[in-house]
């Protein structure tokens, strides 16, 4: 018998809720990632503002295969499309390679300050 199955290779989310509350945040964004264990394997990103009540506000999600160059570029792109096209936003992260190199590569919508 053949089984007929979908596999996803990333999906990014965000919910309106998220996007209409962004806009009362402070212009900073921080991601982070976690590993996914269990029967699920992959990578959770998240992307987090604080309100201006200095509490965590969510704002995007993706679940990737893995912490490279290509799947941060995919997660830092939907971002910045989706949830806070706006200029003058400071990034936080923890600097990991990967990161870096998404965040520098052109075409993914954030702009580098010297």
């Amino acid at each position: 018998m053949v089984h007929d199955y979908v596999q996803f290779h990333r999906v990014f989310w965000t919910f309106k809720p998220c996007i209409d509350g962004f806009k009362y945040c402070k212009p900073i964004i921080q991601v982070d990632d976690t590993f996914l264990h269990g029967k699920y394997k992959g990578t959770l990103l998240v992307a987090v503002a604080q309100d201006g009540n200095n509490k965590i506000f969510l704002i995007a999600f993706a679940i990737i295969e893995g912490e490279t160059t290509n799947a941060w570029f995919f997660f830092l792109h939907y971002v910045k499309r989706h949830v806070c096209p706006q200029d003058d936003l400071c990034l936080i992260s923890d600097r990991h390679e990967s990161i870096k190199n998404a965040y520098v590569r052109q075409g993914n919508g954030w702009t580098l300050e010297n």
